[in-house]
């Protein structure tokens, strides 16, 4: 159960709780990784001495388990929180997928220029020396 890596880590995996996310997981005797679905739920955090790998509590898209299942910490490649759309929106069956509440750049995106002087890409068809 050791990765190169932590994606998730104990102060990190409480931003995924509640939320429906997809994951990648990996383990060091498959071949592949697998993609899953999952509702989190909870989680279990380490605890040097007494238990030193936190994991997840999950259930399946169809929920058709009585009891969560266990997602390591430590298996997981690659996780996305997303974000349901209502049936008015665009069709898109997965939504948008994002990082849950974790820090962004708040930098400003240049504006679209689109007038008689400045294309839509930007262009001035100046030549650049």
């Amino acid at each position: 159960m050791t990765s190169q890596h932590a994606v998730v880590d104990a102060s990190s995996a409480q931003d995924y709780i509640g939320q429906t996310v997809l994951v990648e997981l990996h383990w060091d005797d498959e071949p592949e990784s697998y993609w899953y679905c999952l509702h989190i739920v909870g989680m279990v955090v380490p605890m040097e001495g007494v238990y030193d790998h936190g994991y997840f509590l999950t259930f399946d898209l169809n929920a058709q388990e009585l009891h969560p299942n266990e997602v390591f910490f430590s298996d997981i490649r690659t996780i996305r929180a997303m974000r349901h759309r209502d049936r008015q929106s665009s069709g898109n069956v997965l939504g948008r997928m994002t990082l849950p509440n974790m820090a962004r750049s708040r930098a400003a995106l240049p504006a679209r220029r689109n007038s008689f002087t400045v294309p839509s890409n930007g262009s001035t068809g100046a030549a650049h020396p």
